[in-house]
């Protein structure tokens, strides 16, 4: 084997053995602190479902933090559909501190299956964590922080299936 082909095979090694643990720290227990203000939500919606006609993701793992504390630590919907444009699926509900200004928000996924009307695609999202701030004075107008992803640019042609490579924003 020549070296640029060793080279290769220990890449590939190292990122296999990375994408395995990419939620590792969001599956681990944590005491969840509870504020004394009002209740926030997560959601996740999809836009622009492109040729999809069902573009079902499983959730893996959310987490929730702020001012060093863990605010939301369990999935409230483990299964989503983002190509059901106009729904935006509840992930986690949690309550801010008094004095935090900023709140992250993680989310892992787990896999998924797509269907156009060319057929079905399995979707592989095991090394995708989003990791997004959101500022709690903008949250606090509607109660609420949308991820948006971009279903027609977030799948990509990889393996036996697709690959989940998120484009997404974070909307008040």
């Amino acid at each position: 084997m020549t070296r640029l082909g060793m080279g290769i095979a220990l890449l590939l090694g190292f990122l296999v053995y990375g994408c395995g643990r990419s939620n590792y720290d969001l599956a681990q227990t944590t005491t969840v602190t509870s504020g004394d203000g009002p209740t926030f939500s997560l959601r996740l919606a999809g836009d622009d479902a492109g040729d999809f006609l069902s573009a079902k993701l499983r959730i893996e793992s959310v987490q929730v933090t702020g001012g060093g504390a863990v605010l939301a630590n369990a999935v409230q919907t483990p299964e989503v559909d983002l190509a059901d444009i106009g729904r935006a699926h509840l992930l986690a509900t949690f309550q801010a501190p008094a004095g935090v200004q900023d709140v992250e928000f993680l989310v892992g996924f787990a896999g998924g299956s797509l269907t156009t009307s060319k057929g079905s695609f399995t979707v592989d999202a095991r090394c995708q964590t989003l990791r997004l701030t959101g500022k709690v004075s903008r949250i606090t107008e509607r109660k609420h922080a949308v991820i948006h992803l971009d279903v027609a640019r977030s799948f990509v042609p990889g393996g036996a299936g697709l690959t989940l490579v998120p484009h997404f924003q974070l909307v008040y």
